[in-house]
């Protein structure tokens, strides 16, 4: 693959980009269908580079099921800073589909913190971004409140956390009914779920 046809390397010339691969330290390797590239629950830095095949980030959610949040086919770029974050007790990974063979990179020593810090904004709000979608990507009401409580619980790292909104402005955010919404957290407080107090909810 020509590396330059990657957004990663736009712009780049073949000389240049040879040059930066070496300096990132890049290692290339191939993978079978089914097996697992990448794990976001673990604390690797390197970002990833599709060469060839298909993979899936795939989220396994606290109940067992499964969801699909991307599509990766050659030339897609994943990492840790790049995209979604696991939290509670959800595993976020990079999947084959089929036989693959991935480009790892790491971070160069030789960037400027400027430049590491103004990425670092970048991540943070694309991860902010990709929270909001996996919450709203829930099938339904009870789904799309424990991922958003899992989501709370890991930013605080505690199983206590305050919500950020009233429960009119929560049903918005949700894009749910704010009956249906009130309801379904009896129900999750009668199941032994979560224990609510006005905004102060604790995952139990």
């Amino acid at each position: 693959m020509d590396y330059s046809e990657t957004l990663l390397f736009q712009c780049v010339s073949a000389h240049d980009c040879s040059r930066m691969l070496e300096c990132m330290k890049a290692q290339k390797r191939s993978f079978y269908a089914g097996e697992e590239i990448y794990s976001f629950d673990t604390a690797r830095k390197s970002v990833g580079i599709l060469l060839n095949g298909q993979a899936a980030v795939v989220r396994y959610e606290y109940n067992g099921t499964r969801s699909i949040l991307e599509n990766l086919s050659p030339k897609s770029i994943f990492g840790e800073d790049l995209s979604f974050i696991p939290s509670g007790d959800s595993c976020i990974a990079v999947v084959c589909q089929t036989d693959c063979q991935v480009l790892f990179i790491d971070a160069c020593s030789c960037h400027t913190q400027l430049i590491r810090n103004l990425l670092q904004l970048l991540s943070d709000k694309t991860r902010a971004l990709s929270e909001r979608v996996e919450v709203l990507s829930q099938r339904s009401i009870r789904e799309k409140l424990m991922c958003y409580f899992m989501q709370l619980a890991a930013g605080k790292n505690s199983n206590t956390f305050e919500l950020p909104f009233t429960m009119i402005d929560f049903a918005d955010f949700l894009s749910v009914n704010r009956s249906a919404m009130i309801r379904e957290l009896g129900k999750m407080k009668k199941d032994g779920l979560i224990q609510i107090s006005r905004r102060t909810v604790t995952l139990l």
